[in-house]
C-alpha cells in the first residue's frame, strides 16, 4: 500500500502526464500547469453539477444564459491550457495529434453559432446538445485513465468510477432525449434507475423510444457484459492472493515454533554415563 505521502506525489505525477509535456520542466514552470489542470478539473466538475441540476429540475441547460457564459469561459480556460502544454510540449505536432479530440471539444462551438447567427442543420443540432457532457466527461476519463497508470488509484477505484460515470452520463443523455415522449420517464431518477439496470445487463421495465436511447440501451449492456467479468476476476484474484498471503503467513509462524535438527542435537546427551 502507498502511503499518504507517496499518493500525493502519485496524484500530482499523473494530473501532469494526463497531457504530453516536457519533463525538464522548471520547478516554477511545472507548479504552473500543475494549477492550471487542476482549474481544469474543477471547472469540469462544476460543469457536470450545473448539467445535473439543470437536467433534474427539467430545465435545458443549453437555453439557460448562466450556463453558456459559464460554458464560454470553461473552453477559454481549456484552449488555455492546451496552448500552455503545446508551447511546453518538445514534440508539438506529436502534442497536437495525439490532443485532437480534446482540442476539437474545447471550441465553444454553442456559443460561436449563437454570435454568429449560423443555421445547423438537424443532424448538427442535435450532435451539438451533447458536446458540453462529452467535453466534461472526456476530462475526467483522461484524469481517471492518469491515475490509474500511475497507480494512484487502485484497479477496483477506477473500475467503480469508470461504472458510475457511464450509469451517470448515460443516465443524462437518457433523459434529455426521454423524458418529452416517453411516459414512463418522468425525472432524471427514472433515467438513473434505467441505466442502471441496463449496465447490470438485468433490464428495465423502461423501453427506450428514440434512437439514442436505443443506442445507448446498447452501449450499456456491451459495457456491463465486459466490466462485470473484470470485476469477478479482479475479487477472485484479491481472495486467492489474501489466502496464499494467510497460508505463508501461517507456514512461516510454523516454521518459528518448530525446534530445528540441531536444536534436538544441542540437548540431547552427548555420551552416555558409566554404569557402577
Amino acid at each position: 500500500l502507498l502511503s499518504r505521502r507517496q499518493r500525493q506525489m502519485c496524484i500530482r505525477d499523473s494530473i501532469m502526464q494526463a497531457t504530453l509535456y516536457d519533463h525538464t520542466l522548471t520547478p516554477l514552470k511545472r507548479g504552473f500547469v500543475t494549477a492550471l489542470h487542476l482549474m481544469v478539473m474543477a471547472a469540469s466538475v462544476i460543469m457536470i453539477v450545473w448539467i445535473t441540476r439543470e437536467t433534474i429540475d427539467n430545465v435545458s441547460f443549453l437555453s439557460a444564459p448562466g450556463y453558456m457564459r459559464f460554458q464560454f469561459w470553461v473552453c477559454l480556460l481549456f484552449l488555455f491550457d492546451i496552448a500552455v502544454e503545446w508551447l511546453f510540449a518538445p514534440r508539438k505536432w506529436k502534442y497536437l495529434v495525439a490532443n485532437i479530440f480534446f482540442i476539437l471539444i474545447s471550441i465553444p462551438w454553442l456559443n460561436l453559432v449563437e454570435a454568429l447567427h449560423l443555421h445547423m442543420s438537424a443532424p448538427v443540432a442535435y450532435l451539438m446538445r451533447f458536446v458540453p457532457m462529452i467535453r466534461a466527461g472526456y476530462v475526467l476519463a483522461m484524469i481517471s485513465g492518469a491515475l490509474s497508470a500511475n497507480k494512484a488509484l487502485s484497479m477496483m477505484s477506477v473500475y467503480i468510477i469508470w461504472v458510475i460515470t457511464s450509469v451517470y452520463f448515460g443516465s443524462l443523455v437518457f433523459f434529455v432525449e426521454e423524458h418529452y415522449i416517453n411516459p414512463l420517464v418522468g425525472s432524471w431518477w427514472d433515467a438513473l434507475w434505467w441505466a442502471a439496470l441496463n449496465i447490470t445487463t438485468v433490464g428495465c421495465e423502461i423501453s427506450p423510444m428514440t434512437a439514442t436511447g436505443k443506442v445507448l440501451a446498447i452501449i450499456l449492456s456491451g459495457e456491463g457484459l465486459i466490466l462485470f467479468p473484470v470485476f469477478t476476476v479482479y475479487v477472485t484474484n484479491a481472495v486467492i492472493g489474501s489466502q496464499k498471503g494467510n497460508a505463508s503467513d501461517s507456514t512461516d509462524s510454523t516454521a518459528s515454533t518448530t525446534p530445528s535438527d540441531s536444536d534436538v542435537a544441542t540437548s540431547s546427551p552427548t555420551s552416555s554415563q558409566p554404569q557402577g
